[in-house]
């Protein structure tokens, strides 16, 4: 199928752009105030200027006015907004609308739009504007093009998703956002300069920098222009907008924050009920595992084949062992069911269209678009699965994907609320929210998880965690992994996850394969959900099919990450109260340190950790950047002034890892699973050279009572200069809460407090009892 989009990147590309003269220019002729903003009549059309909040504007444009609703408007954004203080002037050559923090300026005889904030900083042009009137699968819609003007060299944009090119920085980058396995596509980014951008369009959209004093926004089906533009500065603001905007992520179970082992695929019940009693018997930390497809007789049909003899009671022996299960469910279905004729004769398959020979009687797709659909297709996942136990959701191909096919199949078939082209981005928003809504009303006890190979602006409301799609096994894929995953949490998602050692191939007894599989996990512990998977020859993928040597180095990652489950079950609460990021760019936390501006390889995990993966083959050294402050490192508890570049050592044992001067880190006690006891003892690690702050968060761990006020924090401080350490008054409780613990204070220096192991003997042994503790004998 042509993709529209092709032409209106040509003439973007082509046409000399000054000053977009290839656009007719539309005056603004006049305006009107509106309660929340501006109407501005053009001479051809209407430009809308909303006021969502003094640091958020919406902007639509339409060549008639109002807009015409050729479509179904989804439940992405926020709709509803408390009034903020704003203003409008306007003289012969334009008008201004004002906010706290934002003002744009509308020009009279183009109209085209000025950014500027508070203190008269411009941050971005936009316009003109083009609709260009097209058919498209059958539906009179528009072509939609937007054209912004870039000043300077130096402005960088990050986000729009999760790409594979191995780009962290995409000034000067096209960037095609549509749904394929390997890429997802979400319509936010931001810039260097401190905005943000989402595009709040469902069809296959672009990003083209290519021009760089020009970014270009288009989009295949459009009724209107519409996007919002939000201002940070700081990156942790604008993402923080983007989850006001399009929802904010809850809370997984602990559970999820441990291991997950997983391979293609485990093939019975016997294979699978082996592999987690010789976890137990190994003392390999680990919570989840995973069945992959085909557990099922025929696609669609969910019902355990007979190498699963009796599911409740695998299930009832993983939990046994504190294990929990993620099962595979797929939206596509066979023929030669009933369920699959079921579905077909009350409509809820994907409508066909003489373009494609898709249905009937062939594979299907469910249409996530029908409520209906969206029900039943729950029903099959409650009554084969939830009810008998399994906790958490692997969604597969929900881009959606058929094989062999280059385009998003949505493009030319219709769905139940109107043209697939016009919603082909948002499948993947559809069918996760329907299960996670059902599971929410089915019980509140178990907390939603699902995985899935696609997400959409707004995924993170429902509790879902993208990964990085079935990505080959070399170093090279591994290595554009780290900037993949950083643009993604940049999109506004925090949760993201690859298969650690690659989906496609991998040896087990190959030395190369080996290490790159070492790295890769290596990696994997410090992202927000730690998982393995991937196609081996022998099919075996569990930390002793590497021979004892990497099973002795993937155990102690994997110890290290079940005893961050203190600092990373505190951040998962950020995530979800302060609209926090768990994977975070340099760019996040040093924008003023213009080198870190396209370093996309290394990140912080949380505000602490400084994650530096080892993705060259045979490396034993890692050259690597500190950024400007004070750094210790975490292995040998040496102090490094940050602000240039190291060689740090990199042995296949280790991965060069840093903390921040000024940080406070919880590490909890050795576990087995992530429930196995209460985090206690727990030892805090202090890294002076800086004041800190931290906020331990506990609660029960699963359930949703956290939603109605059962959690406790405790706030932690470090005063560097008077080596204090102050433990905060307990606020709040929770059933089963801890009442009296015990924290383990260690001020690292070379030598000491280092590692993974506990820290013997530490500098002091608080009891605490939840009232105020004032540490202050801490020597240097």
């Amino acid at each position: 199928m042509k993709h529209p989009l092709v032409s209106l990147a040509f003439i973007a590309a082509t046409v000399p752009v000054a000053s977009a003269q290839w656009i007719p220019e539309n005056p603004a002729l006049d305006f009107e105030k509106l309660p929340n903003g501006i109407l501005i009549h053009m001479q051809t059309g209407a430009l809308r200027l909303e006021v969502c909040t003094e640091s958020m504007l919406r902007v639509t444009y339409a060549p008639q006015w109002p807009p015409p609703a050729n479509g179904v408007e989804l439940s992405i954004v926020k709709k509803d907004w408390s009034a903020v203080p704003w203003s409008v002037q306007s003289d012969a050559k334009g008008i201004t609308l004002t906010t706290g923090q934002l003002k744009v300026a509308v020009n009279r005889q183009d109209s085209v739009l000025s950014y500027f904030d508070s203190t008269g900083k411009s941050l971005l042009s936009e316009g003109p504007k083009k609709m260009t009137a097209a058919m498209v699968n059958g539906e009179q819609t528009f072509h939609a093009l937007d054209v912004f003007k870039v000043y300077g060299s130096d402005e960088a944009f990050y986000g729009l998703g999760q790409h594979q090119a191995g780009v962290f920085n995409y000034r000067g980058e096209s960037v095609d956002l549509s749904q394929e396995n390997t890429n997802i596509a979400i319509p936010f980014f931001v810039s260097s300069k401190g905005y943000g951008i989402y595009w709040n369009n469902t069809s296959p959209s672009r990003f083209n920098n290519r021009f760089i004093h020009y970014l270009y926004l288009s989009s295949e089906v459009a009724d209107s222009i519409d996007y919002y533009f939000c201002y940070g500065p700081q990156f942790d603001k604008l993402v923080a907008d983007y989850r006001t905007l399009t929802g904010d992520a809850p809370l997984f179970g602990k559970w999820a924050y441990g291991f997950w082992q997983c391979k293609n695929k485990y093939t019975s019940q016997e294979e699978i009920l082996g592999v987690a009693r010789k976890y137990r018997e190994l003392k390999i930390p680990v919570d989840n595992l995973v069945q992959d497809w085909f557990w099922w007789t025929r696609t669609g049909e969910f019902k355990f084949n007979s190498k699963y003899p009796d599911a409740a009671a695998m299930l009832m022996e993983l939990h046994n062992e504190n294990f929990h299960l993620m099962v595979s469910i797929w939206p596509f279905f066979y023929p030669g069911t009933t369920t699959y004729e079921d579905m077909d004769e009350r409509g809820f398959f994907i409508e066909k269209t003489p373009a494609v020979s898709f249905h009937p009687k062939g594979m299907a797709l469910y249409d996530a678009f029908n409520p209906a659909a969206r029900d039943y297709y729950w029903n099959l996942v409650n009554n084969s699965l939830f009810k008998i136990g399994v906790d958490a959701w692997w969604m597969d191909t929900t881009e959606p994907e058929t094989e062999g096919v280059e385009e998003n199949i949505l493009l030319d078939h219709k769905v139940a609320i109107g043209s697939g082209a016009r919603y082909a981005n948002a499948y993947p928003l559809m069918t996760t929210m329907g299960i996670y809504n059902h599971q929410r009303e089915a019980s509140e006890a178990k907390r939603v998880f699902i995985l899935s190979r696609s997400a959409w602006a707004g995924d993170q409301r429902y509790g879902v965690t993208a990964w990085s799609g079935d990505i080959l096994s070399d170093f090279e894929t591994f290595k554009r992994q780290i900037p993949a995953g950083l643009n993604f949490e940049l999109s506004g998602l925090p949760y993201w996850t690859t298969d650690i050692g690659g989906f496609i191939l991998g040896h087990p007894n190959d030395p190369r394969y080996r290490e790159l599989f070492i790295r890769w996990f290596q990696y994997g512990a410090f992202c927000p959900i730690f998982r393995v998977h991937g196609t081996r020859v022998p099919n075996e993928n569990e930390p002793w099919s590497y021979g004892a040597e990497a099973q002795t180095i993937l155990t102690n990652f994997d110890r290290l990450r079940y005893r961050l489950l203190p600092y990373i079950y505190s951040m998962a609460w950020k995530i979800t109260s302060e609209k926090f990021t768990p994977m975070r760019a340099l760019i996040m936390d040093f924008p003023q340190d213009e080198r870190v501006r396209n370093i996309g390889d290394q990140f912080l995990f949380g505000s602490a950790l400084l994650v530096n993966p080892v993705t060259e083959e045979g490396a034993t050294t890692r050259h690597l950047y500190l950024p400007r402050t004070k750094w210790v490192d975490f292995w040998t508890g040496e102090t490094q002034n940050g602000g240039g570049y190291v060689d740090a050592p990199a042995p296949l044992s280790t991965m060069p890892l840093y903390v921040r001067a000024g940080s406070i880190v919880p590490l909890g006690p050795e576990l087995q699973y992530s429930n196995e006891k209460a985090a206690d003892p727990i030892e805090l690690r202090i890294y002076p050279g800086a004041d800190a702050d931290y906020l331990l968060y506990e609660d029960e761990n699963d359930n949703y009572n956290y939603e109605k006020g059962a959690y406790a924090t405790i706030a932690l401080h470090w005063n560097d200069q008077g080596r204090t350490l102050t433990i905060g008054d307990r606020r709040g409780s929770f059933p089963g809460m801890l009442a009296h613990r015990t924290f383990q204070i260690v001020v690292v220096k070379q030598g000491h407090g280092t590692g993974i192991d506990a820290t013997s003997p530490p500098d002091q042994v608080v009891q605490y009892d939840g009232s105020n503790k004032e540490v202050s004998t801490l020597a240097r």
